[in-house]
């Protein structure tokens, strides 16, 4: 007589809802227990408001125009070399993008007393007490991990987005992220112009040809144009294209979110803990 081998036949539904029904305390329990554990999470959050501004590079090019060193009659063909060597732009905007949330914009940010205080006050929760604000190099890292720079697109604009837990503060930080970091390679343009300007100068008082004079003297006046440049009032390596904003309501912790999350978890954890303890029993 051929043996039969035994059938195991898979859940249905409505097994399922049965076993979840036998479990239904455990899982009462468990809820309950991940509730308490959302709510304790909440009580000890501190709400922080999101804020984010738009920079785009500004319409620059204070590089030596190379244009100026070749005499009247070049060919076209060496005209136009010199045209795309001497117009590419000067990398401004790509230097002000990394240097946000470095040693030397961290430093200059210390002065600021305001800065000094929000980041003091910038925690997760209501127990945490280390300030990051003690070195130009914590306080660096503090930028890199609570600035982000995000792409737009395929525009070279950049989003800077900051999260802190008074609104109006979130916004002052990133202005003065920005500010400072243009005033800095600002601030370093100008000194090289001034530096070429001497050396210009001081050329020009012992060279005699006329070719080489005009050269110098056009290259003297580009020199005075990006400082006339620097002299204006407006920003240099990268233009906000959109203010800074915060929202209304806080961004993180969300509500609707942990809540839900806390007693789902707890219900899972209970039902599988149930699971575990009738295969042991078994």
């Amino acid at each position: 007589m051929q043996r039969q081998e035994p059938t195991h036949s898979e859940p249905t539904l409505g097994d399922l809802l049965q076993d979840l029904w036998q479990a239904k305390f455990a899982l009462l329990w468990g809820g309950g227990i991940g509730l308490v554990i959302a709510v304790l999470f909440l009580a000890t959050a501190v709400p922080h408001y999101r804020a984010s501004m738009l920079v785009a590079p500004a319409e620059r090019r204070t590089g030596p125009d190379i244009k100026a060193l070749l005499p009247d009659n070049s060919s076209f063909a060496v005209q136009y070399l010199m045209n795309s060597i001497g117009s590419p732009d000067s990398g401004d905007y790509m230097r002000f993008e990394n240097i946000l949330r470095e040693t030397t914009v961290a430093g200059r940010l210390l002065e600021d007393e305001r800065i000094v205080k929000g980041v003091a006050a910038d925690r997760r929760f209501s127990f945490e007490n280390e300030s990051a604000a003690g070195s130009a190099e914590k306080f660096s890292a503090y930028l890199t991990k609570s600035i982000a720079v995000e792409p737009v697109g395929t525009t070279p604009m950049r989003r800077l987005v900051y999260k802190h837990p008074d609104r109006a503060f979130a916004g002052y930080m990133l202005t003065r992220v920005y500010q400072t970091a243009d005033d800095i390679i600002r601030q370093e343009i100008r000194d090289k112009t001034q530096s070429r300007e001497a050396y210009l100068q001081n050329a020009l008082a012992t060279v005699d040809h006329p070719d080489h004079r005009r050269a110098l003297t056009s290259l003297l006046m580009e020199q005075e144009h990006v400082r006339m440049i620097l002299a204006m009032d407006e920003p240099f390596a990268a233009i906000i294209a959109e203010p800074p904003a915060a929202g209304v309501r806080p961004y993180w912790p969300r509500k609707t979110v942990i809540v839900p999350a806390g007693v789902l978890a707890g219900m899972v954890l209970a039902y599988m803990a149930l699971g575990l303890r009738r295969s042991f029993k078994t």
